[in-house]
């Protein structure tokens, strides 16, 4: 699957995980403004990629939902990452390969007195 706009990548990679007949593909969020701000967010943050959530957001209202979000509880990493995993599923079936990429860059913060 080659998908070049972060607005179609983030649908197809978390909303449209609910359209999967396994019900673990659902993202667990508690309800479906969680799943379409997880999109956006998403959506925002692919296309901005060297910005911050202020800067990739815009509007004040923007930047207040993404930061509701981020601080809400019920709201689990693990949630996102398993929508995200099923809905690739099917795609992994049919091919015979599989890139495993990994960022092995690391950072260093250092204050010189």
């Amino acid at each position: 699957m080659l998908v070049k706009d972060s607005e179609e990548w983030a649908n197809n990679l978390l909303a449209n995980a609910n359209a999967n007949a396994n019900a673990n593909a659902n993202a667990e969020l508690g309800g479906e403004r969680r799943t379409k701000r997880l999109v956006k967010l998403s959506h925002l943050m692919a296309s901005n990629t060297s910005s911050s959530i202020v800067k990739a957001s815009g509007t004040q209202a923007a930047i207040e939902g993404a930061y509701r979000f981020i601080r809400n509880d019920k709201i689990e990493a693990d949630d996102i990452a398993i929508a995200g995993l099923y809905s690739l599923l099917p795609e992994l079936m049919l091919s015979n390969k599989m890139l495993a990429l990994e960022d092995t860059s690391t950072l260093s913060y250092r204050h010189n007195v």
